[in-house]
């Protein structure tokens, strides 16, 4: 019964089907916390582009810094990687945390990923730090510009670089 009713508000939130979701979250409360292996509702829903479902879930009281999914990521991190500018920018106006913890966290290094210029100007015109390097498996020592080099993103590699050079030549 509990699996139908995920697959059944999974599928209206990819749908966008607002009001047939606000009338299975009144009928199943418990639902609205419920972790999918792909996150939370909220996931989902920047996930695949629908604003006015984030808003009715972030005012039914759905914890906007939650993580989840493959990375544990937030749904910032979701909206990034998939280009929703919209919703990247409203998450970041209810003061979405930035986590930039791992790089597989960090939405700059997502919309870097996916070559998504708009959301990588608006991270950065928000104060993401660009300049944080990580280290692993897959990177030594790789900023946000190293990161984009490598993807052969060269329009927003060049954009960070700008960006970078106007922070180092400030007092």
């Amino acid at each position: 019964m509990k699996i139908q009713i995920v697959k059944t508000i999974r599928d209206t939130i990819k749908n966008g089907q607002l009001n047939l979701l606000k009338a299975l979250l009144e009928d199943h409360p418990e639902m609205l916390t419920w972790m999918t292996p792909f996150g939370t509702w909220l996931h989902v829903a920047a996930a695949h582009g629908h604003l006015k479902i984030i808003e009715y879930l972030l005012n039914a009281g759905i914890d906007i810094n939650a993580q989840g999914g493959t990375f544990s990521t937030n749904a910032l991190e979701r909206a990034a990687a998939k280009g929703h500018v919209a919703i990247a920018e409203y998450l970041l106006h209810h003061h979405i945390e930035m986590d930039t913890s791992e790089p597989d966290r960090n939405p700059l290094f997502a919309a870097i990923h996916s070559g998504h210029f708009p959301v990588v100007k608006l991270l950065v015109e928000n104060q993401i730090d660009g300049c944080i390097t990580y280290s692993g498996d897959n990177m030594k020592e790789m900023d946000a510009y190293a990161f984009a080099i490598e993807r052969g993103q060269t329009e927003i590699a060049e954009y960070l670089k700008g960006k970078m050079d106007t922070k180092v030549e400030r007092p």
